[in-house]
């Protein structure tokens, strides 16, 4: 018994009738009938009765034709998520962002994809960028939001995101902290207080070039490892921070965040991109990426990353 055999015994148990039976089926009358006998022998039992009036189920018959159904559903199922599966729309996606991409970007591209994709199960974490980059070569995760470095890495593609705004963190006591909008070239004599380069060096690399840009080099750098762990140090008055304009929603005692420009007037930002591995084996990265690119083509921003093209959809 095989379940060609079951769905001509189903498709006839419906349709009491050899001759629409077989038109369903695509096949004669004679085939079907030898069909339905070498099932019956198999079986055992006589599943038809036929006579001049037609034909009609068994006792038998109709217990087999419930058991059958539920046997072709079960089998259409397993196919279903057998193919779900082999095109990542089932499975699970393992994600990681550092904290600003966390509390910005994701969260809206986490809503889409959910909802689209709600029966791949998503495994999130944060961690700098190095720390996720080393876990994104070694297969240990499928993709990440991360500040891209100035260098090509090895095996990662890139999709570029909008560059995102940076601000100012002061303590509430100092004397910018009520002020709507600061200059970069105003801190010249602050002690910034800045992400590690061995934890972020595509971040402090930013910064440190927007310093020099502006004419200065930050004065008796202090660092954290953290961009979360930033503030705190700005509470106690350590010094001043630049900071991803996430982090402004996150509400700490005794830190102010102010705008900041250049010299001219303009916005300072910083680059954010998705990476994925180049040889990835999850197909459900693929549904990622799109759902990131539907995402892009609604947020106006201005695109950078280490290559100018976007990150090749993978197959």
């Amino acid at each position: 018994m095989d379940f060609r055999q079951l769905r001509q015994f189903v498709v006839l148990a419906t349709e009491l009738n050899y001759r629409k039976a077989a038109e369903r089926l695509n096949m004669t009358q004679p085939p079907l009938s030898i069909a339905i006998k070498r099932l019956e022998a198999d079986l055992g039992v006589q599943l038809f009765e036929r006579d001049r009036l037609g034909v009609r189920l068994t006792m038998a018959g109709g217990v087999f034709l419930g058991e059958a159904r539920h046997l072709l559903d079960g089998a259409q199922a397993a196919l279903q998520v057998t193919r779900d599966a082999a095109q990542g729309r089932i499975g699970s996606l393992r994600v990681c962002s550092v904290p600003s991409a966390a509390l910005a970007l994701l969260p809206q591209l986490l809503f889409r994809f959910a909802a689209q994709f709600p029966s791949v199960r998503l495994r999130l974490s944060s961690g700098s960028s190095v720390s996720i980059l080393g876990e994104l070569q070694r297969g240990e995760l499928d993709a990440a939001f991360l500040v891209p470095p100035a260098s090509r890495v090895p095996g990662i593609e890139w999709m570029p995101m909008p560059r995102q705004s940076l601000l100012l963190a002061v303590p509430t006591s100092h004397p910018v902290a009520t002020r709507r909008t600061v200059t970069l070239a105003e801190l010249g004599d602050e002690t910034l207080v800045a992400l590690a380069h061995s934890d972020s060096p595509g971040f402090a690399g930013e910064i440190m070039a927007l310093c020099q840009r502006e004419g200065f080099y930050p004065k008796a750098l202090q660092e954290s490892s953290h961009a979360l762990i930033t503030l705190p140090l700005i509470a106690a008055g350590l010094g001043v921070a630049i900071v991803p304009e996430a982090l402004c929603r996150i509400a700490m005692d005794h830190v102010a965040y102010v705008r900041l420009t250049d010299s001219s007037g303009q916005p300072l930002t910083y680059a954010m991109a998705l990476a994925i591995q180049t040889q990835g084996v999850n197909p459900a990265v693929r549904w990622f990426v799109d759902t990131a690119r539907e995402v892009l083509a609604e947020t106006p921003g201005e695109e950078h990353g280490p290559n100018s093209s976007a990150v090749a959809r993978p197959d």
